[in-house]
């Protein structure tokens, strides 16, 4: 199907503007003409849409509603004005997720945005690439894993995000949820209870409103990342330090920055300050280490092989490892990470 007419722009935004998949995409969640309509004119007040539509505000206000519901828009969370202030996800990836986390979405919804991502979105790339995008997202390490009587983390830690968190919203992974939906990860080493993504401070406000996400304590929270940790999921958040983040948990077999990582060879995450360094001496080829690496690292015969060019510093092997015989080591200064 072919891009509507109307959402042609929003389609080139997001790099798609020739998908047919992409097409009955946004023909299904912008399905109406006086959506498409609005759409074209946001980020607008429901007022000032009635206004530049003609369309009845308590109209206006119907269509908001259900095209938040539906994950098609957002409010906007960082102004405060008198009225509420919407507009469109600025990009593929938040665009799928708020689609996806919309309470029984249909499965053909996950087909198509499952094909967009492990089909389409590899194409694009090349530009990426010329346009040098910084990666979005950074590997924070296990902190077991890192020294510290040698090594403050405070930026580099999950647990001092969430312990410095004013709020905590927790959602299931869409990436997660969405490959299992199709059976597409049938070993997932993740805990049954997927709601392991956390959104910090101000990025939890929107899946609170939309009622797909939920309160935690601090302590709830920890717990959930022991658990992630215990399973050898990597801790990714934004990358750049700010306050309001997300810190995800990912696993290579349903994470789309992780397929990007080891099927594409792009390097969608920005690697930790530190990389992991063996001692072979106490390397007894157990293979552990292998199977913690979520980037296919590590390679094992009589000793661990690793390819420190593939190793992105997150230490998920260094605390199962038998001999104890890997360390992570810091090999970048705090100034590594960006702070713009």
């Amino acid at each position: 199907m072919p891009v509507p007419e109307a959402m042609k722009f929003y389609a080139k935004r997001l790099g798609y503007p020739q998908s047919e998949t992409m097409g009955k995409i946004l023909s299904t969640i912008f399905d109406t003409e006086g959506k498409q309509k609005i759409a074209g004119l946001l980020p607008a007040s429901a007022t000032t849409l009635a206004q530049k539509t003609g369309i009845a505000v308590g109209e206006v206000e119907a269509i908001l509603k259900e095209l938040r519901y539906f994950g098609a828009i957002s409010r906007n969370q960082k102004i405060n004005q008198e009225e509420d202030v919407f507009l469109l996800y600025p990009g593929i990836i938040e665009l799928r997720d708020a689609v996806l986390l919309t309470p029984n979405v249909d499965l053909a919804m996950v087909e198509m945005w499952d094909h967009v991502i492990r089909e389409e979105m590899p194409e694009t790339l090349p530009l990426w690439e010329k346009l040098n995008i910084p990666p979005l997202m950074r590997t924070i390490p296990v902190e077991a894993a890192v020294d510290s009587r040698s090594t403050v983390l405070d930026v580099d830690s999950a647990r001092s995000i969430i312990e410095n968190a004013r709020q905590i919203v927790v959602i299931p992974c869409v990436c997660r949820s969405s490959r299992h939906k199709l059976n597409k990860s049938p070993d997932c080493p993740a805990p049954e209870d997927a709601h392991i993504c956390m959104l910090v401070n101000l990025f939890g406000q929107e899946a609170l409103e939309r009622g797909i996400g939920t309160l935690v304590t601090k302590e709830e929270a920890l717990v959930k990342l022991k658990a992630a940790e215990d399973a050898g999921l990597v801790h990714m958040t934004r990358n750049n330090v700010k306050e309001d983040l997300a810190l995800c948990n990912c696993c290579s077999c349903c994470c789309t920055g992780l397929f990007m990582v080891n099927q594409i060879k792009y390097h969608a995450f920005a690697p930790s300050r530190f990389r992991i360094k063996l001692n072979e001496e106490e390397c007894v080829g157990c293979g552990t280490c292998v199977d913690r690496c979520q980037f296919h690292a590590i390679e094992c015969d009589d000793i661990a092989r690793i390819d420190l060019d593939c190793c992105y510093g997150c230490g998920n092997c260094v605390p199962t490892c038998p001999n104890e015989a890997l360390i992570l080591e810091e090999i970048r200064p705090k100034e590594f990470i960006r702070v713009t």
